[in-house]
C-alpha cells in the first residue's frame, strides 16, 4: 500500500472519531450556562450571624455600605443585618445573638464600652476608613480590613473568626 493511500485511510478513520461529542465526567460543565456559577462558588464552612454598623455619615463608597458586600455575605451563607442607628445597635447586642460585628475603626471606643456592658460575646472586625486611620481611637485597634477591600477579603476574615469560634466552642 502506498504512503498516500495509508495516510488517507488513517485520516478517514480519525476525523469521524474527533467529530463525535465527548461524554466524559465533566462535559456538562463545559456546556454554556450549565457550569458552576462563580458568584456562588464561595460557601462558608462556618456560617454565622453578622451585624454591620454603618453610620449614616459613612461614605457610600465604603465597603460596609456596599450592597454587593452584603449580597456576597448572604450568598456565602451568613445572616446579615445592617444597622445605621447607634441606639438600635445597643438594643440588638442585648437581644440578638451575634457572632461577628463589622464596624468603623473610629467607633472602637464606643463599641468596646457597649460590649463590656452587654452579655454579647461577638467578635469585632474593625474596618479602616482612610481618613479615620489617623485618629487615636483607630490606632488603638487592629484593622485587618480596609474600606477599599474586595468582598472576598471580608469573607476570608469572617471565615477565620468563625473557625476560631468553632474551635473554642468545642474545647
Amino acid at each position: 500500500m502506498s504512503r498516500t493511500a495509508f495516510g488517507a485511510l488513517v485520516l478517514a478513520l480519525t476525523v469521524p472519531a474527533m467529530l463525535s461529542p465527548a461524554h466524559a465526567c465533566g462535559d456538562k460543565f463545559l456546556m454554556v450556562g450549565r457550569g458552576a456559577k462563580f458568584q456562588r462558588a464561595y460557601a462558608s464552612v462556618y456560617p454565622g450571624n453578622l451585624l454591620i454598623y454603618a453610620r449614616p455619615s459613612t461614605s457610600t463608597k465604603a465597603a460596609i455600605r456596599d450592597p454587593q458586600l452584603q449580597k456576597a455575605l448572604r450568598q456565602a451563607g451568613h445572616s446579615v443585618n445592617v444597622i445605621e442607628d447607634w441606639n438600635l445597635l445597643e438594643q440588638a447586642l442585648h437581644k440578638v445573638p451575634v457572632d461577628v460585628i463589622l464596624v468603623d475603626a473610629a467607633e472602637a471606643s464606643k463599641l468596646q464600652g457597649i460590649m463590656t456592658a452587654s452579655s454579647a460575646r461577638a467578635d469585632v472586625l474593625y474596618v479602616a476608613f482612610p481618613p479615620d486611620l489617623k485618629t487615636p481611637a483607630a490606632q488603638q485597634v487592629i484593622c485587618k480590613l480596609k474600606s477599599t477591600d474586595r468582598p472576598l477579603k471580608f469573607l476570608d476574615e469572617i471565615e477565620n473568626l468563625m473557625k476560631a469560634r468553632s474551635k473554642h466552642a468545642r474545647s
